[in-house]
């Protein structure tokens, strides 16, 4: 074994440029491998540390509408729970949960947001959170319980000298329930990272209506259960389904009547889902818990393949290349009745040690590259939740396959050589030379693909960040006003519309970036609209500078609790089908009639990914939500002026609220992180891909003029000029290139078409694209290939031939 690594150590050696470009190369592959390996296997992870996680479950249904759309929803009532308990022997513990959002505690000098869970008692028995302080069995019993995390606990002792020990018994109040104080029964520690369920407080259901919500005509909470060890998940599927259609049955019938619901029992059907799958459960969009992206694990995972195929080729390429070189020895060992084991053991050393040093340079790169990763990724790859030995199960088989498929590739290769063909290094004249060529061919393939998908994601990207969007995103101000009283709303309002610099104010109960409200206007008989509905004061259409296309805006004195005046866009006027004018039109919907007295232009309040869908504008100030935003249009010469107003403003109106604000047209930018993220991804792997491709084709050009040094002296001593070498030995490469390209296009057009099907608006596919592509990768190839080839054809041709 020692003289095999001595041997291997000395061909090294006597390598050094062969064996340093399939080192860098795989490196830099392994590095990307390992930091794949690492998110997909922690994004996997989520909810595993769950000692019941086998046996959790959600609830979910599928939804099928009167038009045909059909979807996965999960919101339902959290009295339901108590009904599954009862009524399916399968189900050990159930429970409702959701979030509060907008919830701040009451300390003494100032409000604190809390991420805030409710659920009930059954919770703490399904779920594996740690209790660091309090009786499990006494958590969420009674109706002002509360149980905090760790973080929280702190921050709150931050204001008082006691332990967190000391905290249990002791009482806090929220803002919005003033008259009610909760007791701290339990302190757990702080939330895993893998955690679907992310919250720093959990309280009961009794006092759940003061805080916003997620909701739908089914509810407005998730429901876990766990069903008994001995239990089979299908019968319990079955009878959970039939209870849960039985509790909704009025409803569902309801609806079909009113032509909203497919009029079979298809319309609903409930179903449920492992509590291990619902992080990457991408059928189902919840609010209330954290949710993973399962298309990008997929593209990172294969990404990471076609970068390991192509540093892989590369290996294989070179070591096919150096078996030119040990030719005659090998020839000389197959003339004596040596056998193809004897030559796989013989590339298996020297393999084994380039492959060792590659993964210890790979691990040490992955480690620095992970910042970058996570920057890119928006995510993050936490160490603690790494699995040690299933990461070193995953390296030590990566080593041994690796090693095994470079070493046994080279002999199957070339076993029907004969011994005469080894001793006189005649190998690369037939067809067996065509395989390097066709590794590079399969290389530049993959490499064009991904340079064409970074091309059309960023192209895409780009286009949605800059279509139209039918108002002004730009120079406005939104400022939180969520936990402000309605008075005080208009109070800040009314003081920043007095301010220099300040063009216009504006307050609505949406501020485009944390969900939205929809009520059902009704058609005829037997047909209803789905709308968006958004609270709007008289100075939201010249705040946004929307167009009135007929009617008018509100009058201040219509900024009142029952008004039903309502401005509409025009796609709610197509679809409504009016005859004539909108404007005066008495429609029904959101539990009232309201009366329309304006049309404005379809604005894209939704991201551009999705189309134009119909939305109300109404001044109804108890409708809905309170205010949550201010917009302040503000002239960006006096923006010092302006943000100065707004602090002393917040002031002014003396709440114990935090200012926070935002400038409005970098936040709407943000809306297509998902897209930009998936360029970032798509570019750096094009980045790495190119890399490690012209380090392989920077090496095999080396083997090859070395293999043509003799054809080279002799054709420059009949007077062959540098240029006409060049093109000879650039011609085969060049060759592979287009037959690369013209299999990469229509292999990237169909993968990318799929793609934008997703988007309701997208960029076209332009011939450019591919064109560039094409130039990259032809420049890529004559840059690398070329500078050898120069380097052999400018060669004294007496050097090659001296020793003929």
């Amino acid at each position: 074994m020692i003289r095999r690594i001595k041997y291997s150590l000395r061909n090294i050696k006597r390598n050094k440029l062969n064996a340093s470009i399939t080192t860098v190369g795989l490196s830099i592959a392994l590095a990307s491998i390992f930091i794949i390996y690492l998110f997909v296997a922690q994004e996997n992870s989520f909810n595993n540390f769950h000692k019941k996680a086998d046996k959790i479950y959600r609830l979910n249904y599928n939804v099928k509408l009167k038009t045909g759309e059909e979807g996965a929803l999960y919101l339902l009532d959290p009295k339901l729970a108590e009904e599954l308990k009862d009524k399916i022997p399968q189900i050990e513990y159930c429970t409702p949960f959701r979030l509060g959002y907008m919830a701040q505690f009451d300390l003494d000098d100032k409000y604190m947001k809390v991420k805030l869970g409710i659920a009930e008692q059954d919770f703490f028995d399904m779920f594996s959170f740690d209790l660091l302080y309090g009786n499990k069995e006494k958590l969420l019993l009674a109706p002002t319980d509360i149980v905090l995390t760790k973080s929280m606990a702190n921050k709150i002792l931050k204001n008082n000298t006691t332990s967190l020990e000391e905290l249990i018994g002791e009482s806090i109040k929220f803002s919005f329930l003033e008259d009610t104080r909760f007791t701290i029964t339990g302190i757990l520690d702080d939330i895993p990272k893998n955690s679907s369920l992310d919250f720093e407080a959990i309280i009961p259901f009794e006092h759940q209506r003061p805080f916003w919500q997620s909701s739908n005509g089914f509810g407005n909470s998730s429901i876990f259960f766990e069903i008994n060890s001995d239990a089979n998940p299908e019968q319990a599927n079955a009878l959970i389904s039939d209870a849960v259609y039985d509790y909704y049955r009025t409803n569902i019938e309801k609806a079909q009547k009113n032509n909203f619901l497919y009029p079979t029992e298809e319309c609903f059907q409930p179903f449920m889902l492992p509590l291990k799958d619902v992080y990457l459960d991408n059928l189902v969009d919840t609010d209330y818990e954290l949710r993973g992206n399962k298309a990008q694990l997929k593209i990172l995972t294969i990404v990471g393949i076609l970068i390991l195929f192509i540093a892989f080729s590369n290996y294989i390429i070179l070591t096919i290349g150096q078996f030119f070189k040990k030719s005659g020895e090998i020839g000389v060992r197959k003339s004596i009745g040596g056998k193809n084991i004897d030559i796989f053991k013989m590339f298996l050393s020297e393999n084994a040690v380039l492959i060792i040093i590659s993964f210890v340079l790979g691990g040490l790169l992955s480690y620095y590259l992970i910042p970058l990763f996570n920057n890119i990724s928006q995510s993050q790859i936490y160490f603690n939740l790494i699995n040690a030995k299933s990461f070193v199960s995953f390296l030590i088989l990566s080593i041994i396959l690796l090693i095994i498929l470079t070493s046994i590739i080279p002999v199957f290769i070339f076993k029907k050589v004969k011994p005469v063909s080894l001793a006189t290094k005649n190998i690369f004249t037939g067809k067996k030379s065509g395989s390097s060529r066709i590794f590079v061919g399969a290389q530049y393939t993959l490499t064009i693909v991904l340079i064409i998908a970074t091309i059309v994601i960023n192209k895409q990207t780009h286009f949605l960040k800059n279509k139209s969007l039918g108002f002004s995103e730009e120079n406005i101000i939104s400022i939180d006003v969520p936990y402000l009283s309605q008075s005080k709303s208009f109070i800040i309002r009314d003081i920043l519309k007095k301010q220099a610099g300040v063009e216009n104010v504006s307050l609505t109960n949406r501020n485009y970036f944390d969900g939205y409200s929809t009520c059902s206007f009704t058609i005829s008989d037997t047909e209803i609209l789905e709308t968006y509905n958004f609270k709007a004061d008289n100075f939201f259409i010249p705040t946004l500078d929307l167009k009135l296309i007929e009617g008018r805006n509100f009058s201040e004195s219509e900024i009142t609790e029952n008004n039903k005046s309502i401005i509409v866009n025009e796609e709610f006027v197509s679809r409504m089908g009016f005859k004539g004018s909108a404007v005066g039109q008495i429609v029904n919907g959101c539990n009232d009639d309201y009366t329309i007295v304006g049309v404005v232009n379809d604005y894209q309040f939704l991201t551009s990914r999705e189309k134009i869908e119909p939305m109300i504008l109404h001044a109804r100030t108890d409708m809905g939500n309170p205010y949550s935003a201010v917009f302040v249009k503000y002239d960006p010469k006096n923006l010092s002026n302006v943000i100065s107003a707004i602090k002393s403003g917040w002031k002014e109106i003396d709440t114990k609220e935090q200012l926070n604000y935002i400038f409005w047209d970098k936040e709407l930018e943000s809306r297509y992180q998902a897209e930009e993220r998936l360029s970032k991804i798509i570019m750096y792997a094009s980045i790495i891909a190119i890399t490690i491709l012209t380090l392989g084709l920077f090496g095999l050009t080396v083997l090859i003029s070395a293999q043509r040094t003799n054809e080279i002296g002799i054709r420059k001593v009949n007077g062959a000029r540098i240029i006409e070498v060049i093109m000879l030995l650039n011609k085969d490469y060049l060759k592979w290139v287009l037959i690369a390209f013209i299999l990469a296009s229509p292999t990237a057009w169909f993968i990318l078409k799929l793609w934008l099907e997703d988007f309701a608006f997208k960029t076209d596919i332009s011939w450019w694209v591919f064109a560039l592509a094409g130039t990259i990768a032809l420049f890529i190839a004559l840059l690398t290939v070329s500078f050898q080839s120069f380097k052999a054809a400018s060669k004294n041709p007496v050097e090659a031939l001296r020793y003929e």
